[in-house]
């Protein structure tokens, strides 16, 4: 096992045929489940399975986004067999481990992070849960893999029910909590700056609903650089 929370667990797997190593990440199933219509399927899928999917269906596919290779569905849960960027560290350990980024590394990490979302919005997917742990670094060369689309939606422009946001609240934009709906781009916007945010100061720069509503930024980190 090499990691778990409350969607289930993820194993390390290596395929017989070649050798390669890859992710098996095993969902439980639940009552509460969240299923999507995709063109070209005759029955719903489960969301993360749904727009992984979506992601994968046309060239080119996003180096900066984890692929999906398979999928299983049994009684009891789904069984997804994916990408295994290795050697890989999760993007919260590596702020943690060093307090914070420099901004060289932070600007290599941030053009990814967009790369990734904007290629997500091209695909028909808003990933909607755009924070650190949702990131792996590859290493030598550095290359970010977003995971977890189990948060998400498929991208319309009409927008979404703020009531239904149930992505990390240290991320959520402020018009989750102060309007009847919110965007996906804007959203995406906003999380991205929070996750720089994080990367250049060691910190999230919002402690709670009133601090993100007001959206009053202080830096801790004294040795950043001074925009021009």
């Amino acid at each position: 096992m090499i990691g778990s929370g409350g969607f289930g667990n993820v194993f390390l797997g290596t395929h017989r045929f070649d050798g390669k190593k890859v992710a098996i990440k095993r969902i439980r199933k639940i009552d509460n489940d969240r299923y999507l219509n995709i063109p070209g399927n005759p029955k719903p899928l489960v969301t993360e399975v749904a727009l992984m999917m979506m992601m994968m269906r046309q060239e080119p596919i996003s180096p900066f986004v984890i692929q999906l290779y398979e999928w299983f569905e049994d009684p009891r849960g789904f069984t997804l067999v994916m990408e295994y960027p290795e050697p890989y560290e999760n993007l919260l350990d590596l702020i943690t481990r060093f307090h914070h980024l420099s901004e060289a590394t932070a600007w290599v990490i941030m053009r990814q992070a967009v790369l990734a979302v904007q290629h997500c919005i091209h695909r028909g997917v808003f990933h909607n849960d755009i924070h650190a742990q949702n990131f792996l670094l590859k290493k030598a060369p550095l290359q970010l893999k977003l995971i977890d689309f189990g948060c998400g939606q498929l991208f319309s422009s009409d927008g979404y029910d703020s009531k239904i946001y149930i992505g990390v609240q240290d991320y959520c934009p402020p018009e989750v909590l102060t309007e009847p709906r919110f965007h996906a781009v804007p959203a995406n916007v906003w999380s991205l700056g929070v996750l720089l945010y994080q990367m250049v100061n060691g910190c999230s720069p919002f402690q709670n609903r009133t601090e993100i509503t007001q959206a009053k930024v202080t830096f801790k980190n004294p040795k950043l650089s001074k925009g021009e």
